[in-house]
């Protein structure tokens, strides 16, 4: 049996709202750093490139969240929409599902406890970055 699997596949509809949204919470962009609130970090920046890199690392752990549930359920499939901050040391922190179509709380469980682990480069400016991902499932055909 093959099973098709993708990472932050957008349709067209879907790559300009989540873009609009990135760029309105200033997720993810390789602009300048904003200055710091009083006991507060600023915003930093990572290009998305480097974002995308680390996200393509563990692209296994995240498969296999799926793939585990994916054999209890054959028709599985849907979009897991997170957010989760880079902080200043670069360790993921605030993680957020904010929607769901999978209906699968493991899978998401899965997802949330991997994306705590993961490590990016620190942001420039020394700041923290909000990151919005996508990530989809579908089996194969």
């Amino acid at each position: 049996m093959k099973f098709r699997w993708y990472t932050a596949v957008m349709d067209v509809r879907c790559a300009a709202f989540l873009l609009s949204v990135a760029a309105a919470l200033g997720c993810g962009t390789s602009g300048s750093p904003t200055p710091a609130e009083p006991g507060k970090p600023g915003r930093g920046s990572l290009d998305r490139k480097v974002i995308k890199d680390v996200m393509r690392e563990h692209s296994r752990e995240v498969r296999g969240c799926y793939e585990v549930q994916l054999v209890k359920q054959p028709d599985l499939a849907g979009r897991v929409l997170s957010q989760f901050t880079i902080s200043t040391t670069g360790n993921v922190t605030d993680v957020v599902l904010r929607e769901s179509t999978v209906g699968n709380p493991a899978i998401e469980d899965c997802l949330r406890k991997h994306l705590l682990t993961w490590k990016f480069p620190k942001p420039h400016g020394g700041g923290t970055v909000d990151v919005i991902y996508a990530f989809d499932f579908f089996p194969s055909p």
